[in-house]
């Protein structure tokens, strides 16, 4: 596997490839069901993607930050808007992936998580969707980030999916932050910028499932490599 570093951050062989030592340690991440009380302080459910418009106010979009004395004149800095499109998740040897086509860009495939660790045995995620299958209960996480520059939604009509959040504390994130939410199909997800998350995750038996996106234009991204920076992976359960 490719070795992640500083310089890697951005390109498809990182996200695609992260490096993780046999014996890692293992974060436990609870879950719950995504209630709007639940939620309150990460986003909320979306009945409708099209309630969720920067036109309307319902999705945010933050000014664009400045290093400078001078402050941005008024009305600017957030008018690059949303960009949308499918977000494709699929499993392939054992491992979930996902391709954001909403984004213009070669970095937008993804290892969003993997099935098993090194040294585990991996179970079989045959396109078949076999009884084995059914014994993929969680993904191992190695990164998470969140995004400056505005909000971002993830809708789905035909599969359940889980969503990693942790608040918006800035880049201080402790695994102990994390809460995994049970998002029911049919529902979506919108959550504010700056919280913490990785993209959505979904069994064996709902995949290859596209769901619907909508995020800022800009996709500024700040993650953090679990593995690297605090020697362990988040295990998120995929079910209640």
């Amino acid at each position: 596997m490719a070795q992640l570093n500083k310089h890697q951050g951005t390109d498809e062989i990182t996200y695609r490839n992260p490096t993780i030592p046999p014996g890692i340690k293992i974060h436990e991440v609870p879950i719950v069901r995504a209630t709007n009380t639940a939620l309150d302080g990460y986003g909320c459910l979306v009945d409708d993607p099209k309630d969720f418009t920067v036109e309307n106010g319902k999705f945010e979009i933050v000014p664009w930050p400045h290093n400078g004395w001078r402050g941005l004149d008024p009305g600017t800095g957030d008018e690059g808007g949303t960009t949308e499109g499918s977000f494709r998740l699929f499993w392939h040897e054992g491992n979930l992936l996902g391709e954001n086509l909403a984004l213009a860009t070669t970095a937008n495939k993804y290892l969003l998580g993997l099935g098993s660790l090194p040294g585990q045995k991996a179970p079989n995620n045959s396109p078949s969707k076999d009884a084995s299958d059914q014994s993929i209960d969680c993904v191992y996480v190695w990164y998470s980030d969140y995004h400056p520059d505005g909000g971002q939604m993830f809708y789905s009509k035909n599969s359940p999916f889980v969503a990693n959040l942790a608040p918006a504390v800035g880049d201080t994130v402790r695994p102990e932050d994390f809460t995994a939410f049970y998002v029911e199909a049919g529902k979506g997800l919108y959550i504010h910028p700056g919280v913490w998350h990785n993209a959505v995750y979904v069994k064996p038996e709902h995949a290859p499932v596209e769901i619907f996106g909508r995020q800022g234009k800009v996709h500024a991204r700040i993650s953090v490599r679990w593995p690297e920076e605090f020697k362990l992976v988040l295990r998120v359960p995929l079910s209640l």
